[in-house]
């Protein structure tokens, strides 16, 4: 779409490889400074490489002394959960957060509740933030036939089995371990034949084959810690069902994902869940391995609870659009950048 601005420039320590941009906008790739440590990129090379731009869009931190304006988008504190995070991250992480909420002109939560995180633990005044909903990719939407789909689950799992999805950091808060555990119990209970496919970073070092060989599901659950938007558009599509048992989300961008994609949410009752899924999710109390267990036996064990969901979702999901939430940025970027554009 068209933009406000003569030039966006993308500026990165590290090589960027960003496709299908279009030529609507010129838009600029620039790389460097790879060689020092990325806080110092971020607080010194960044903010000189950047001096004459009107405006400074950054995600979650920015440069502390910089001499134009600054918008910042926060996806969500965990100030609120500090014991979730490692000491490292309790060091770096929430000070920086804090100080960038604090110094940017303006600030862009996704959600009510990150924003309500936002005025109680940093301090930032209501009148400098916006609330901008995610919305999922139109990739998610989009139609997949079956055969794309069944052969982008063989290439996963190495079968053509069913299968619960998780996709997301597999971080404390996300309670992975109560998954495994409340999935082999279900699965054994219903006789189904149905694997786990867990996609994402393993940042909590959860133990994923020794839990699996405990809970007597190895070779049934494969973790990836990655993979490409396209390719996972299908894979949510052919998954009976998403679960995200998650304590805390500023607003999560994989239930909006999973219900794009028409496959039915199961997820742990949390401030933004509202916000996002509604009613179009099963909501569970908690994310123990009993209310776990509990949601996937209604899930799993009902074909038709299981299409209602998944048919709720996709008209949730489709009350959020992606442009919308690129023209609402842009409109912000607009207004607070610098007047010399």
């Amino acid at each position: 779409m068209n933009v406000p601005f003569d030039r966006v420039v993308l500026m990165s320590p590290g090589e960027l490889h960003l496709d299908n941009l279009g030529s609507t906008t010129p838009i600029e790739l620039r790389t460097f400074g790879g060689t020092v440590p990325n806080l110092v990129w971020e607080q010194a090379v960044l903010p000189y490489a950047a001096r004459h731009a009107s405006l400074l869009f950054s995600e979650y931190n920015c440069p502390l002394v910089y001499p134009s304006r600054i918008v910042l988008a926060n996806h969500g504190i965990l100030a609120s959960m500090p014991q979730t995070l490692t000491a490292w991250q309790r060091l770096r992480s929430t000070p920086l957060n804090k100080a960038g909420a604090r110094r940017a002109d303006h600030v862009i939560v996704n959600s009510q509740t990150t924003r309500s995180d936002l005025i109680q633990y940093f301090g930032v005044p209501p009148v400098k933030m916006d609330i901008v909903p995610p919305a999922a990719a139109a990739v998610f939407f989009a139609p997949k036939s079956a055969a794309e789909v069944s052969a982008e689950v063989v290439a996963a799992l190495g079968t053509a089995a069913p299968y619960v999805l998780f996709v997301g950091k597999m971080s404390v808060r996300r309670h992975v371990p109560n998954l495994m555990e409340a999935f082999a119990i279900v699965r054994r209970e219903l006789g189904l034949a149905h694997h786990l496919l867990i996609i994402g970073p393993n940042t909590s070092a959860v133990p994923v084959d020794e839990l699996a060989q405990t809970h007597g599901i190895t070779g049934v659950v494969r973790h990836l810690p990655y993979m490409e938007q396209t390719k996972l558009a299908r894979i949510y599509a052919g998954a009976d069902a998403f679960v995200l048992p998650s304590t805390y989300e500023g607003s999560s961008w994989t239930i909006c994902e999973a219900m794009a994609s028409g496959t039915a949410v199961i997820a742990t009752q949390h401030g933004s869940l509202n916000e996002s899924g509604g009613d179009a999710v099963l909501v569970l109390p908690t994310p123990t391995v009993d209310d776990v267990c509990r949601g996937l036996r209604t899930m799993l064990g009902d074909r038709a609870v299981r299409d209602d969901y998944a048919r709720r979702g996709r008209a949730r999901a489709q009350r959020f659009s992606i442009r919308a939430c690129a023209e609402a940025t842009m409109q912000i970027l607009d207004r607070v950048a610098a007047p010399r554009d």
